[in-house]
């Protein structure tokens, strides 16, 4: 009777989950592939261990599924195969189980060791029943009426153009978990050198800084910039981190959210289209910093696009700014979308700008014509406000939540030009002990 031929999962796919356990360099990958094929195959251990590194080239091991497509359609994959069919031999297992694998330029960070979801749970001091729920990888918090089932508040913000914003915010227990792993975790890895926002020591008046008295300023918006970030690309954060795949998996299902349904069908909803998939929630502690490390690849890239145009390059939250002489704006405008894009990302058309010297040039709301300054549009508003309040029958003198308000926003300016604060503060105390009657 003949035997039933082995399938290409039965061959391949315990090959593959082994593979994703070593380092990612070709001397390890062919050292094991030498140990672990069958017959004569060992002969072509350098050859797969070359292709796996040209079709996987960074630095972080891939994960299993994404090695296992890759055998099926090689040629060295195939002739595996083919062999183990013939000959009715498999490649050896391997008995290593998943570890932490760093990449080289990570290694000296203190990122925790997590090799399972069982250290995984006890490092967030948690069951790993609870780390089941709140990870939550088959979505039932979001499939049930229950008040109490969904692990996020849902807060509506309307927005400007009369859309309304979705705000997702980790209920307590969930907001704990993401404290934890956004200080213990997240916290040690440095973001982009262009990347300002949700930075530590890093401001929105050092990015507009940066562009001071060009010529040209050119502005770009990411569209959706949170939830466009999904669950995929989190997960493959996580593993290009070093982290096996259930670690990775588990990581990735405790940062991100899943809308309920009857969030989703509220009219005027912005970003719905991204929203139906699991994304990176705007409200939770870790999605700054996950979105900024998502946003690696897309910063070295326009990092290197400005370099060779010798312009200046930032990029606050969704904000990216050019600045430089005047040649960049049409480079730019043809080369930004394109990146952006192939990045994963797409842009807000409607809020493209390129201004020369001579029109208002802002960047991150802040005017960057000469040196940065707030907007004339808000200092004004400021004095006109400070204005009012000399009068007698203005009720707010007396309003000190209104009074401590204001003197924020003065404060604010103080740290984009002291000299106008210093005039605003001058002012408000004058207005305080000055009475207009009308």
């Amino acid at each position: 009777m003949p035997r039933p031929s082995l399938s290409h999962r039965a061959v391949l796919a315990p090959l593959a989950a082994s593979l994703a356990q070593q380092d990612w360099t070709e001397a390890a990958l062919r050292q094991y592939l030498h140990q672990r094929l069958p017959g004569d195959q060992p002969a072509r251990a350098a050859n797969l261990a070359r292709a796996l590194l040209r079709a996987f080239p960074a630095r972080a091991t891939p994960d299993a599924a994404q090695i296992l497509a890759h055998l099926r359609q090689s040629p060295a994959g195939r002739a595996i195969l083919h062999h183990a069919r013939r000959y009715a031999v498999r490649p050896a297992h391997s008995l290593i189980s998943p570890t932490f694998q760093p990449i080289p330029a990570l290694e000296h960070l203190p990122l925790p060791a997590l090799h399972t979801e069982a250290d995984l749970a006890a490092w967030l001091a948690v069951t790993p029943d609870q780390l089941t729920r709140f990870a939550d990888l088959r979505g039932l918090s979001a499939r049930t009426d229950s008040p109490w089932a969904p692990h996020y508040l849902h807060h509506l913000l309307p927005k400007s153009n009369g859309q309304l914003r979705l705000i997702e915010q980790p209920k307590p227990f969930l907001k704990r978990l993401h404290r934890r792993i956004l200080d213990g975790l997240l916290g040690h890895i440095p973001p982009h050198p262009a990347a300002f926002g949700f930075t530590q020591n890093r401001n929105c008046i050092q990015a507009a800084a940066r562009h001071a008295g060009a010529q040209m300023v050119v502005s770009f918006d990411l569209a959706d910039f949170f939830p466009a970030i999904n669950f995929p690309r989190i997960y493959a954060l996580f593993r290009a981190l070093g982290y096996p795949a259930q670690t990775a998996r588990s990581l990735a299902g405790l940062t991100t959210a899943i809308t309920p349904n009857h969030i989703l069908r509220t009219p005027n909803l912005a970003a719905r289209d991204v929203l139906s998939n699991r994304h990176l929630p705007q409200g939770a502690p870790t999605s700054p910093a996950l979105a900024n490390l998502c946003a690696q690849q897309l910063d070295r890239r326009l990092s290197g696009l400005a370099r060779s145009l010798e312009a200046q390059y930032t990029r606050y939250a969704d904000d990216l700014s050019f600045s430089g002489d005047a040649r960049i704006a049409p480079i730019l405008l043809r080369a930004v979308p394109q990146i952006v894009a192939e990045q994963g990302f797409r842009l807000n058309p409607g809020k493209t700008r390129s201004h020369p010297a001579h029109h208002r040039q802002t960047v991150t709301g802040l005017t960057v014509n000469m040196a940065v300054n707030p907007s004339r549009q808000s200092y004004d508003m400021l004095k006109a406000t400070i204005h009012h309040l000399a009068r007698a029958d203005d009720p707010r003198r007396h309003d000190q939540i209104f009074l401590a308000q204001l003197a924020g926003r003065i404060a604010w300016v103080a740290q984009v030009n002291p000299a106008k604060g210093t005039k605003l503060r001058d002012r408000l105390a004058t207005a305080l002990l000055t009475t207009h009657n009308t």
